[in-house]
This record gives structure tokens, C-alpha cells and sequence, in this order.
């Protein structure tokens, strides 16, 4: 999510050894294209983290059917980052995926409504 990007744009060294272990693994690394918006808001380096977005695998796009689902899982979770939502729904939309989040009071508010059943890992940094 938004506040892991951050934390990579700022150096946190747990974020690093996330990446680098699902990297290991031969997971891809993708964000969604929201959560890069939202980051280049918060960075302290917005060229910084360019660079570090040219290194994961790819920016996901906001598709239409992801967009439509937003603001009704939002509203049943009780959660306002649109961000978040969009996450979850496209983690969902991929089996196999896992959320690295510093937020992750939300990101299972809005798992928890999606009737996932818990099948998202949630990795808190």
C-alpha cells in the first residue's frame, strides 16, 4: 500500500526485506497505479522514488471493474482510503497475491467485508 511505498522511498530497511525475500521467491511486485498517485504525494523525493518504481515488476492501471467496486467496499468496511480499497481489490482479483501494508487495521476492515475469507496474506511492516 501507499504507506509501504513510503517507507521504501525513505529507506526502511524492512520493506527491503519483504521485497527482496518475495523477490527470492519469485514473486512479482506490483503497485497499483492509485497507491502511486497517492505516494509521489507523500514522498520526500518524488525523483527517488521514480527510480525505485523503475525497479518492481509494474504499476497496475485502475481498471473499470476494480473502480466500480470501491466505494461500496469502502462504505461496508467503514474505511475512507480509496487507495486501500483499490489494494485489496486487486489482490483479490489475483490469487496469490499478499499486502504489505503499515496500515493494516484497514486493509483487513476492507478484507474482512470483501468475504475473502482471509485467503490475502497481510504483511504489516
Amino acid at each position: 500500500d501507499t504507506g509501504a511505498l513510503i517507507a521504501l522511498e525513505r529507506g526502511d530497511p524492512r520493506v527491503r526485506a519483504h521485497l527482496a525475500s518475495a523477490g527470492r521467491r519469485g514473486y512479482l511486485i506490483v503497485v497499483p497505479v492509485l497507491v502511486v498517485m497517492e505516494a509521489l504525494e507523500h514522498a520526500r523525493s518524488a525523483a527517488r522514488l521514480n527510480q525505485i518504481l523503475a525497479t518492481l515488476d509494474a504499476e497496475l492501471p485502475l481498471m473499470p471493474g476494480i473502480a466500480r467496486q470501491v466505494a461500496g467496499l469502502k462504505a461496508r468496511a467503514g474505511v475512507e482510503s480509496d487507495a486501500d480499497a483499490v489494494v485489496v481489490l486487486e489482490a483479490l482479483a489475483v490469487p496469490g497475491s499478499a499486502i504489505l501494508t503499515g496500515d493494516p487495521d484497514d486493509i483487513h476492515a476492507l478484507l474482512g467485508v470483501s468475504g475473502s475469507g482471509g485467503h490475502v496474506p497481510v504483511l504489516k511492516l
